[in-house]
């Protein structure tokens, strides 16, 4: 098993610190121009990045991953692509390399792109869903290499129309069992979605047809792994598209019972019938439950759905309020995503647009000039409209992901728009508090994939539930953000992973990255470097370099080198000067050119001339 620590602070000092970088100076800029409200921003900083997608192609879109893919715990990128030219960009801490992880080339238009430790040896493995061909498994060799285990993994390699995929271990083994959507009809030869049990080594068993799960899911975009009942046993919500299919929910039984998987959806208030895209799980209104929001066609509208003890409605029942009203948007919506922009403690929702057509850049662009993406803040689970503050151009989006690509402790959005460049949307600091914790399981699968975070401050409650795989073929960073607004210290921290085992963590101190063992104890990555302003002597040959400074603050001192032992030969040392001279006489001031008995800009004037010379004409 590969260590994950070993690299992480040198590699912080270079690459996500460094003095005067492009992006650093970038994000220095923005916060002089907006200042440091309480609502932050999203600015557009894609042209920084430069991330070519190629986007010019395909069917209702293609997913992108968050995902941290090189086991060192910073965020990156990875894309799908129409054409089957997969795209990995590996997170520096300030931008991002394009490296080739030299995968086979498989020229079908790819969809969902995820990724997850299927076998628990400390390496990310890779799915890849495809549409009207056979979907593909990579495992990670530990080495920057993978091997193709499609042929043996079990994953039926018939001709598909997958689109969503998941990971979750829904009997709690410890292996990340897998979901796949497709969209299909009813003349397709396989319409239905697909359920993997992971029995280990990469091997995967087919148990589509033990439960509910078999019947038929036409035109099913996305699954995800959810526990919306809290039983404490995972479930399936399933989204799918068109008024005359309800979007389904899988509840898993005890295990003693016959029907594993039992669709559910219409005593839950689940069962919309909507043209579906994507579902986006949050626990908004603070109450201890997750809530989800549905994002449809602008003729049916989105839903934001409020969780009231297992069931759904669009009612808040203890406000008696209803929070769907400001979270609408008149256009057709794909993706959504919940991120504490501003990180006040709540949730933001941003919200994509896009169209239902064949991707035909740039004329499509033409055709939908008016449908920019919408973001709404969240405070105290009320929600306003900030259009104001955010870049309004129309980009259409389909897939978006939520991750800190500069670990500046604020998340950024990336967008799989059409064009050339994938978007990103920084968030610019302001002066609010924040944790992010990486799960790292012993007993339940190494993702941490479904355990369930409860952060309490002064009384009130942040839930989060670790996905892998969810919202519209997209998946989100592995770390698990809270903003914490004013706030420096956080009461307490309760994780309830998969096997049942908690964590207990208490008066943990804000800002920092904290890896969290299952059972175990937890440790603060790069707690003793600099995550802003590190001044110090940054000359490597001072007596006082520091590592950890990033910014040079005039204090190199080089005193260790004073004195006669470090003069050369035909040297001696002047202690009134502080430095060596020769003991040639007429060498006693070699820079006085002139000879006129002092050193000032004549000299410099005799030495640039000669150096003069005629230009030719």
């Amino acid at each position: 098993m590969r260590a994950r620590y070993s690299c992480i602070k040198p590699l912080l000092r270079l690459a996500v610190v460094p003095g005067c970088s492009t992006l650093a100076s970038w994000g220095i800029l923005i916060l002089m121009l907006t200042g440091s409200a309480a609502s932050a921003q999203l600015v557009d900083v894609s042209n920084v990045l430069n991330l070519q997608t190629e986007h010019f192609g395909g069917y209702l879109g293609a997913g992108v991953s968050f995902a941290d893919f090189n086991g060192d715990f910073i965020d990156d990128l990875s894309f799908a692509d129409f054409e089957g030219n997969l795209y990995f960009f590996a997170g520096t801490g300030e931008g991002f390399e394009s490296v080739d992880l030299a995968l086979p080339y498989y020229p079908q238009e790819a969809k969902m792109i995820l990724w997850g430790d299927i076998d628990n040896d400390g390496d990310q493995d890779l799915l890849v869903t495809y549409r009207l061909a056979a979907n593909r498994l990579y495992l990670n060799n530990g080495d920057d290499s993978f091997t193709d285990i499609s042929l043996t993994s079990g994953i039926n390699q018939s001709n598909r129309k997958s689109f969503g995929a998941c990971f979750g271990d829904y009997d709690a083994d410890g292996l990340l069992d897998l979901y796949i959507t497709n969209y299909t009809g009813e003349i397709d030869p396989a319409p239905y979605n697909e359920l993997y049990h992971n029995l280990g080594d990469g091997i995967f068993e087919d148990v589509t047809f033990n439960s509910d799960v078999g019947q038929l899911g036409l035109q099913s975009f996305q699954g995800m792994w959810v526990d919306f009942n809290e039983d404490d046993l995972l479930d399936l919500h399933v989204i799918r598209d068109r008024t005359v299919f309800d979007n389904l929910y899988y509840e898993q039984q005890p295990a003693n019972s016959i029907n594993p998987f039992l669709e559910v959806g219409q005593s839950m208030g689940l069962d919309l019938m909507i043209n579906c895209m994507s579902g986006t799980v949050a626990d908004f209104d603070h109450d201890g439950d997750q809530d989800v929001y549905l994002t449809a066609f602008d003729t049916d509208g989105n839903w934001l759905m409020v969780n009231d003890g297992g069931v759904f409605d669009i009612v808040n029942m203890v406000t008696m309020t209803i929070p769907n009203d400001s979270v609408q948007v008149d256009a057709i919506c794909w993706a959504a995503n919940w991120l504490d922009i501003d990180n006040n403690g709540w949730e933001d929702l941003h919200v994509t647009t896009g169209y239902s057509d064949y991707t035909d850049y740039p004329g499509i662009l033409d055709a939908y000039p008016d449908e920019p993406d919408r973001l709404f803040y969240n405070t105290a689970g009320g929600f306003t409209d900030a259009a104001e503050s955010f870049p309004n151009d129309n980009i259409l989006s389909f897939a978006t992901v939520a991750g800190d690509f500069n670990y500046d402790g604020f998340p950024d959005l990336v967008s799989h728009r059409v064009g050339e460049f994938a978007q990103v949307l920084q968030s610019t600091p302001n002066e609010h508090h924040w944790l992010k914790l990486w799960l790292q399981g012993t007993e339940s699968n190494r993702d941490g994939v479904g355990a369930k975070i409860h952060l309490w401050n002064q009384g009130d409650l942040q839930y989060h539930m670790h996905f892998a795989g969810e919202n519209y073929l997209g998946q989100n960073s592995s770390w698990e953000h809270f903003g914490l607004a004013e706030l420096t210290e956080v009461d307490s921290i309760i994780i309830v992973w998969p096997s049942g085992i908690f964590n207990k963590l208490y008066d943990i101190s804000a800002d920092q990255h904290l890896v969290v063992i299952e059972g175990g104890d937890f440790e603060a990555l790069w707690s003793d470097s600099c995550l802003d302003e590190c001044l110090g002597c940054t000359y490597p040959l001072a007596c006082n370099f520091d590592a950890d400074a990033n910014v040079d603050d005039g204090s190199c001192d080089f005193s260790c080198f004073e004195g006669p032992e470090s003069c050369g030969p035909g040297t001696v040392w002047n202690a009134s000067l502080g430095q060596c001279q020769s003991t040639n006489e007429i060498d006693l001031c070699p820079t006085d050119i002139n000879g006129d008995g002092f050193v000032n800009i004549y000299d410099l004037l005799e030495l640039l001339s000669a150096f003069s010379f005629s230009c030719p004409e």
